[in-house]
């Protein structure tokens, strides 16, 4: 599977708010690091993380605009779509790193400022 394959799969079961099947795509040992906030480590934190944000926000879909690989490091660049709990829609530019093993996602770095998604309107 090429990088871009792999990240399209893994956000594409993220957009469908699927936690389970999203947290499939890293390890037990996860480290998660969303901007400046800081890291989480382990899978248990990251399924916290996901539900927390899913419950955040009304809907959401990452359109993939480009993916570099090299090794075991991939980088995505995406324009992330949002609908607020308000029905307002705003779409923010993110990149994340991630770092795999094993074909796995060991490493989750996001680099997007939402607070266009949690400003009041």
């Amino acid at each position: 599977m090429t990088p871009a394959d792999h990240v399209r799969r893994m956000f594409a079961t993220f957009d469908s708010q699927d936690v389970s099947g999203f947290a499939a795509f890293v390890t037990d040992d996860v480290r998660l690091r969303l901007g400046n906030a800081e890291p989480l480590h382990g899978k248990p934190a990251f399924i916290e993380a996901v539900t927390a944000f899913i419950g955040s926000v009304g809907v959401f879909r990452h359109e993939v605009l480009n993916v570099w690989g090299d090794g075991d490091t991939v980088i995505a660049e995406f324009d992330v779509h949002y609908t607020r709990l308000d029905g307002a829609e705003v779409t923010l530019p993110c990149v994340n790193v991630l770092r795999l093993r094993d074909g796995s996602v060991s490493e989750y770095r996001s680099y997007v400022d939402v607070t266009p998604v949690y400003a009041p309107s």
